[in-house]
């Protein structure tokens, strides 16, 4: 026979789970088709989900979401609605970003100046989790896969925000510390043979 807990597991699932314990001379047990036969078993039955979440049935229990949906914005979604950065344009907020993007070591994946490395440029215009200030901070706060850790348990938001009006000043005229821009067209004699 069945142990009691597999009992009362199985007529609370309406399925037979796979490791409940049996002996070799027990014979194989139906389901019950009410409840569980004794008080100890209603007992167990009451700590079960009456609906167990999972691929057998029920919902799975909710988390709460990592962040926004890979790929482009919405067309239509009511900027009202989105997560504005309290520091947009102010300068001094982006000159302490990108400090703090230097001293916690964002510059060790993401390169010197956010051009990528072993993580993916931030210098791109196209980001797989998306480049709205609500989607940057979500990005450092919660963490992504691929190596990018959540940085919001260990940073308050507000250094999180300043981080992300550096980032969003990368590619443009307000970037501080931006990389010289390449020469138009090398010299005649940098590819000249020497010697």
């Amino acid at each position: 026979m069945l142990k009691l807990s597999c009992i009362a597991w199985v007529a609370v699932a309406g399925l037979a789970l796979g490791g409940c314990s049996s002996s070799a001379s027990d014979p194989a047990a139906d389901p019950p088709a009410g409840p569980a036969p004794s008080a100890s078993a209603g007992a167990v039955e009451s700590a079960v989900p009456a609906n167990p979440p999972g691929p057998f049935g029920g919902a799975p229990p909710s988390l709460a979401p990592v962040g926004p949906i890979p790929g482009p914005a919405i067309a239509g979604e009511d900027s009202g609605l989105v997560v504005q950065n309290p520091y947009a344009g102010d300068p001094s907020a982006l000159e302490q970003g990108r400090q703090l993007f230097v001293q916690m070591n964002c510059y060790g994946c993401h390169g010197g100046r956010a051009g990528g490395g072993m993580g993916p440029s931030l210098r791109d215009q196209k980001w797989r989790y998306g480049d709205t200030p609500a989607d940057i901070f979500d990005s450092i706060s919660q963490g992504r896969g691929f190596g990018m850790p959540a940085w919001g348990t260990k940073l308050p938001p507000d250094v999180i925000w300043k981080m992300v009006t550096y980032i969003q000043s990368l590619r443009t005229a307000n970037e501080p510390d931006a990389p010289t821009p390449a020469p138009a067209e090398a010299p005649a004699d940098a590819a000249a043979p020497t010697g």
